[in-house]
């Protein structure tokens, strides 16, 4: 009984992680592609607007395919990975943390 809750909890555990991440990528693509972003505010007049949802939807769509797979096979469960592909997730959890409050709460 103690092991299947625990599994449970690991199971919701890992998959609010995987959200959190797939959110802080969405949320930092958002603001670097959106039309007063970052990037519209390096490049000016140059970006233009009808290219950057196409571009800001590959990167998203091509890193959260890349996150799920990565969880499904459990490198998000152990320390697979190397320090600094740890440091990135944490990175990437807490901005998704981060954009997610600001989405639901502000």
């Amino acid at each position: 009984m103690k092991e299947s809750f625990n599994e449970s909890f690991q199971f919701i555990l890992s998959l609010l992680y995987v959200a959190f991440v797939i959110a802080g990528i969405t949320g930092i693509s958002y603001n670097l592609f959106r039309p007063e972003g970052w990037v519209s505010n390096w490049l000016g007049s140059v970006w233009s607007m009808e290219m950057h949802f196409l571009v800001m939807a590959i990167p998203v769509f091509v890193i959260s395919i890349v996150v799920v797979k990565k969880w499904l096979k459990g490198l998000f469960a152990s320390s697979k990975g190397g320090t600094l592909v740890n440091i990135l997730m944490g990175i990437l959890l807490l901005t998704g943390i981060y954009f997610s409050g600001k989405f639901f709460f502000f």
